[in-house]
């Protein structure tokens, strides 16, 4: 069945009633309504002129640009499937990638940090992959001069025209292809339903009450489906959406001053951040109404300083790549309870189960089971994973198994206790990461923290503390051990800390697998 709403049926009647309204800021870069439909036009086309259809695969390897936005878009405008990959990625985790997803079409930036992303996408390129051509958004003198590379001005130049068709998808249509490694693992496939992603992006733009007027300030990138998801909640009111290339808190705090800002999206290490830049109490936050959190456990002492301090309605969530939003706290209705509280939405449902799938009661923890529209229709090209955590219900919903570890409270509330996957097994005892996290985060002297582990000989693991100090102090296992006391149990205390200048954030989650990297310890 064909839909009858879908992103472009928006996008196009807003480009028809304020064509100059912006859409999109990027680093002072700007797309409006009206751009954006003239520019996917020429994209779609010179994509459709190569020989890109309906279900081919377009690669997206670049960084926060409105470049990378209107690639995407011009991807689906013409029913192909974007693939949006991580910048940082090298030449060795690309050349598994590319060929997983039957990418025939890449689009490139020159560089990110110190990423080489033309070289490493090239020389993943090889006979066993389907790649027509790389299509670079760099100065000519960065891209090679062979057959496959060709410049982004060439390649709608030579194959681009004003003129190209929407194509209307079916609501299982597989609107996109997002990689996900969940920061610490193998990559991930998932294909993105058509209309479930949309329905579920409304329903929470609706939720939280976003409007034509707001500008929203998001503080993740464009190739997380969750940075990205969060932005279309604020495009299908006909609002305007705001990324930073890279997130800078004093750039962040004066575009948020600058522009009136009136949402913001954070995780709670970048809200950590935020509050101890320097003269943070001398910006003009009063435009601001709503924070939007995800990503992280949140403290209720940051919470507390956005509700009470700052007089900021905050939304927190549960939410995947695989699911969009889950579940929610939201300091209007949940205030007093802990932010790791949460709650049903009027358009999600969730069960807490065993290792046999079966509800546990009241007073039980167990793993965080959700239906939402969003939920993915499958792990492309990976059949046993999917039917090992997609589960489809007699009346055709789809249920997926997050590996959230939840407790079950009476009412219907279900308090958030870590991921699975993020169980420290210290000796005799469960150590989630995420509780120790948000304990150091309440910290006064760190800015910013990360937990992991590592072996040890007799405990079997051990907990390891990547801590960045606020203004380049310095903090120690003995500090943390006093600061603890009272707090958490004693054996929660980092058995290492380990004091780094930056956590490897990449605009919103931590990034583990850069983490861990050997040249970044100390």
């Amino acid at each position: 069945m064909i839909m009858s709403e879908d992103f472009f049926g928006y996008y196009s009647r807003y480009a028809e009633e304020a064509p100059g309204k912006a859409l999109l800021v990027i680093d002072g870069d700007t797309l409006t309504y009206g751009g954006f439909m003239e520019r996917t036009a020429v994209f779609g086309s010179a994509m459709k002129k190569l020989g890109i259809g309906v279900d081919d695969k377009v690669g997206i390897c670049m960084p926060n640009s409105i470049e990378w936005y209107v690639v995407f878009w011009s991807a689906v405008r013409i029913g192909a499937q974007p693939v949006p990959m991580d910048p940082q990625s090298g030449s060795l985790e690309l050349s598994g990638l590319i060929p997983a997803a039957a990418v025939k079409l890449m689009f490139v930036s020159g560089r990110y940090r110190n990423n080489d992303i033309i070289g490493a996408v090239s020389s993943s390129i090889s006979p066993r992959t389907a790649v027509k051509k790389i299509v670079c958004f760099a100065e000519r003198s960065l891209i090679p001069g062979d057959s496959l590379c060709i410049s982004a001005e060439d390649f709608t130049a030579e194959y681009g025209s004003s003129e190209c068709s929407i194509y209307r998808p079916d609501r299982l249509h597989t609107m996109s292809l997002a990689c996900t490694s969940g920061s610490t693992g193998t990559p991930k496939i998932l294909s993105v339903p058509s209309w479930g992603f949309f329905a579920a992006q409304r329903d929470m733009g609706d939720y939280l009450g976003f409007r034509s007027g707001d500008v929203m300030m998001l503080g993740m990138t464009l190739y997380h489906q969750g940075g990205f998801g969060m932005g279309q909640q604020m495009t299908l009111k006909g609002g305007t959406v705001m990324y930073q290339p890279q997130f800078e808190p004093v750039t962040f705090l004066e575009a948020v001053q600058k522009y009136r800002i009136t949402v913001i999206q954070l995780t709670s290490t970048l809200a950590k951040v935020l509050l101890s830049t320097p003269g943070f109490d001398g910006y003009d936050l009063s435009s601001v109404r709503i924070c939007y959190f995800a990503g992280e456990v949140l403290p209720k002492e940051i919470a507390d300083v956005f509700t009470e301090k700052l007089g900021i309605r905050v939304i927190n969530v549960i939410g995947s790549s695989e699911t969009c939003t889950m579940v929610v706290w939201d300091s209007d209705r949940d205030a007093g309870t802990d932010p790791s509280d949460f709650r049903r939405l009027s358009f999600t449902d969730f069960r807490v189960i065993d290792e046999q799938h079966r509800e546990v009661p009241v007073g039980e923890t167990g793993e965080l089971c959700v239906y939402t529209d969003g939920v993915i229709t499958e792990y492309f090209g990976n059949p046993e994973l999917s039917a090992e955590k997609i589960r489809t219900d007699s009346q055709g919903r789809r249920w997926f198994c997050t590996g959230d570890l939840v407790y079950r409270l009476p009412d219907g509330i279900v308090r958030f206790a870590g991921r699975s996957k993020r169980i420290i097994k210290r000796g005799g005892n469960l150590v989630h990461a995420e509780e120790v996290e948000a304990c150091l985060l309440t910290h006064p002297k760190i800015a910013a923290a990360a937990v992991t582990d590592e072996p040890h000989p007799v405990i079997g693991q051990q907990t390891v503390a990547y801590i960045q100090p606020k203004d380049g102090g310095k903090v120690t296992r003995g500090e943390l051990a006093r600061y603890f006391d009272g707090r958490l149990s004693a054996y929660k205390i980092p058995d290492r800390v380990v004091l780094v200048e930056d956590i490897p954030k990449d605009i919103g989650k931590i990034q583990f697998k850069y983490l861990r990297k050997k040249e970044y310890k100390q």
